[in-house]
C-alpha cells in the first residue's frame, strides 16, 4: 500500500473519531411524539417539523416552547424545560374542530394515545385525592355496625375535587366505634367533612352486638 493511500486512510479515520467525538459533546436532549392525530406540525422555538407520532427529536437543552398544530385541529402551546441528555414525551392529543378532523382521530394509534391521556389524568386526579384526602387509601371500612366510605361534598356540590367522609351506621350507639377505628388507623374525622348516617333502616337483620 503507497503512503498515499495509506495518509489517506489515517487521515479518514481521524475525522471519524472526530466527528464521533465531537457528536458525544455536543449537549442535546430528546422529544418523544406521543400525540394525534398520527401526523401533525410541532413548532419548537419558532422552527417547524412535520413528526408522526412515535417520532424522536432532538433539541438543544433549555427552555423550549413546543407549539403542536394541523388544520381542523386547536393548537397547542406548551413551554418546558429539558436538560441535556434528558427524554422527555410529549403525550397530546388535539382537539378537533369539524368532522373531518374526528375521523382523524379514529385510528388505533390515535386511540391509544387518547386513552395513554384519559388513563394519566384519572391516575393524576387520584393521586391528588389521595394526597389531599389519605384516608381514602383505606377505604371503604365494613364492618357489622358500619361502613366508612367517600362521598359528595355537601360543602361543595359539584366539586369532584372535594369529597366528604359518610359513616353509614347500622346501629346508631356504633358512632363512637366508627370514630374510633378511624383513629387506630392513623387518621382524624374531625379533619373532614365528615357524615354520620342513619342506615339501620335499610338493614333488615341486624347482628346482636357483641
Amino acid at each position: 500500500m503507497s503512503k498515499k493511500i495509506i495518509s489517506l486512510v489515517i487521515i479518514g479515520v481521524i475525522l471519524i473519531v472526530a466527528s464521533i467525538v465531537a457528536y458525544t459533546l455536543i449537549p442535546r436532549a430528546t422529544l418523544l411524539m406521543s400525540v394525534a392525530p398520527e401526523e401533525l406540525v410541532v413548532t419548537i422555538n419558532g422552527k417547524d417539523r412535520n413528526v408522526k407520532t412515535g417520532d424522536s427529536l432532538s433539541v438543544k437543552p433549555g427552555d423550549i416552547t413546543i407549539k403542536l398544530s394541523r388544520e381542523g385541529f386547536e393548537t397547542v402551546t406548551e413551554k418546558i424545560t429539558i436538560k441535556d441528555g434528558e427524554k422527555i414525551e410529549i403525550l397530546k392529543a388535539l382537539v378537533p374542530t369539524n368532522n373531518e378532523a374526528r375521523a382523524l382521530l379514529e385510528t388505533e394509534k390515535s386511540q391509544a394515545i387518547i386513552q395513554r391521556i384519559t388513563n394519566s389524568t384519572m391516575q393524576r386526579d387520584t393521586d391528588e385525592l389521595l394526597k389531599k384526602y389519605p384516608l381514602l387509601s383505606e377505604l371503604p371500612i365494613n364492618d357489622k355496625f358500619y361502613t366508612i366510605t367517600s362521598c359528595p361534598s355537601k360543602l361543595f356540590p359539584g366539586n369532584t375535587k372535594v369529597l366528604a367522609i359518610c359513616v353509614n351506621l347500622y346501629d346508631m350507639e356504633a358512632q363512637q366505634s366508627a370514630y374510633e377505628d378511624v383513629k387506630n388507623r392513623g387518621y382524624d374525622l374531625d379533619t373532614y367533612e365528615t357524615y354520620y348516617v342513619d342506615a339501620s333502616y335499610n338493614s333488615t337483620s341486624l347482628p346482636d352486638r357483641d
